[in-house]
């Protein structure tokens, strides 16, 4: 039944159904009706004709009663004419003339008794039509009856009929008003389907565009990945590189160091000379700092434009690609060319020149210390990690200025520490930076992607200028520590 009422299209042919058989119904009611009525019609008319037949008989009986009264006034008169004269003949025999009047009395006599007898007959004749219409008026009255029975019968059938089809017709008329609601449900049904439906395309589509975006911010990714791995693999081979020409020069000084400390040593204490030198490290780190801070916004633009140049370099062949609203990947594409040839250079004039160190205009130490410092203002989180640094730096000083009262072992080994302890934590700093990166909102990395790829380009030249200071400072230093050839 549930089925039944599901499918529209018998829901439409049982309501069609149920119209013809209303239909149906009104008709052969209102053929009931017009036979009644026709019946009721018919009665009325065999009730006129009988009363009609019946005055007839009462007017035949009144007639017949009169006739009869008639003959037996004539049946009387002529007895007792007889009576008379029969007394009256044996008187009158002598006397001829009287025989005219009893010829007249038996011709009247004959002309009653025929009349008598015409009376009789037509009595006869009356009350066998009397006899044959009470025969008529009984059959009348039976078929009447019979009709009086056969239109109560078709009556009481009709009307049970009507109760019937009314009945029915309140169960189709609830089966409508169910059919009604079941077909108001089914079509909300249908539109929250339909939306439902709409909603889920879009959330397909959605998704499409976020998984498109993921494999291509993974592409990026990887394609970064691979470029950082071949920009560690070339900073450990000028590790490699810096460590055998630290050596190199280690061996070359080593003959040398002898006889300039002794000419050093008779001109000026040995006490002294590293005490000015000491000082004057102090001075120049602290007036350089001074400087620095004064030419913060000046540096700090001029960062921004280097790297938006390179940017722009960068994405000029990659232009027909843009970047996908969403990823989290941002356009600026940052490539390994500009970090190798810094640290190139900085190798090169490690060992013929003295490091600038917070000259304006040049990515020093100092110039990119300040402007990392204004880009973690805005990262809370990611000032535990530059306070971690910040206390290393300070161990690693301590750890030069226990080397110095060490000993030429400990001064040989302390910067070979260094050195790996920088790259150790500049790797470790631009993996925290990537981490950093990857829990920061989505829009946060999209408005601001700029500023995490100069955070960790500030990063990587900060450890380069603090590790060429450290080396600087150690290869001055070398020079005047005391040999042991010498002693």
């Amino acid at each position: 039944m549930t089925k039944t009422y599901n499918d529209i299209e018998v829901v439409t042919h049982l309501l069609a159904e149920r119209d013809r058989d209303l239909e149906l119904a009104a008709r052969i009611g209102q053929s009931l009706l017009q036979r009644n009525h026709l019946l009721q019609e018919r009665n009325e008319a065999l009730e006129e004709q009988l009363a009609q037949t019946l005055d007839q008989v009462h007017q035949l009986q009144h007639e017949l009663t009169k006739k009869d009264e008639l003959l037996r006034m004539v049946a009387s008169a002529s007895e007792e004419s007889e009576t008379d004269s029969s007394v009256s003949t044996p008187l009158k025999q002598p006397q001829p003339p009287g025989g005219t009047t009893a010829a007249a009395t038996l011709s009247q006599l004959e002309s009653l008794q025929s009349k008598l007898q015409e009376l009789e007959e037509e009595n006869l004749v009356l009350r066998s039509e009397a006899h044959q219409l009470k025969r008529d008026t009984i059959t009348y009255e039976e078929k009447e009856q019979q009709l009086v029975s056969d239109c109560v019968k078709e009556l009481r059938e009709s009307n049970s009929q009507m109760v019937s089809l009314t009945d029915e017709l309140s169960q189709k008329n609830e089966e409508l008003l169910r059919h009604q609601e079941e077909i108001a449900q089914l079509l909300s049904q249908i539109v929250e389907l339909q939306h439902r439906v709409k909603e889920l395309a879009l959330e397909k589509e959605e998704l499409r565009i976020h998984l498109q975006a993921s494999k291509d911010a993974q592409r990026q990714l990887t394609a970064e990945l691979n470029e950082l791995a071949e920009r560690n693999a070339e900073c450990v081979e000028m590790l490699h590189e810096s460590q055998e020409e630290i050596k190199e020069l280690r061996s070359k000084n080593a003959p040398s160091a002898g006889m300039r400390r002794h000419l050093s040593y008779g001109l000026y204490p040995m006490d002294s000379l590293a005490a000015e030198i000491e000082g004057t490290m102090r001075r120049e780190l602290s007036v350089e700092e001074e400087t620095a801070f004064q030419d913060q916004r000046i540096s700090q633009k001029r960062v921004f434009q280097t790297v938006r140049s390179v940017n722009a370099s960068a994405s000029r062949p990659a232009s027909a690609t843009p970047p996908i609203p969403g990823s989290g990947q941002s356009s600026l594409v940052m490539t390994a060319q500009p970090f190798q040839s810094t640290f190139r250079s900085t190798k090169v004039s490690l060992f013929r020149e003295e490091v600038r160190m917070g000259q304006p205009g040049s990515p020093g130490g100092n110039d990119l210390t300040r402007a990392l410092h204004r880009l973690s203002l805005r990262r809370q989180n990611f000032l535990c990690e530059r306070q971690f640094f910040q206390a290393e730096r300070e161990k690693k000083l301590q750890a030069l200025a226990g080397a110095e009262a060490g000993g030429d072992d400990s001064c040989c080994s302390s910067p070979m520490g260094s050195v790996l302890s920088s790259f150790s934590n500049l790797s470790e700093l631009s993996i925290s930076s990537s981490v950093f990166k990857t829990f920061l909102p989505e829009k946060l990395q999209i408005v601001k992607p700029m500023e995490g790829k100069i955070f960790s380009f500030a990063i990587y030249l900060k450890h380069c200028a603090l590790l060429m200071s450290e080396l600087h400072f150690l290869h001055l230093h070398f020079h005047h520590l005391p040999h042991p050839l010498s002693q």
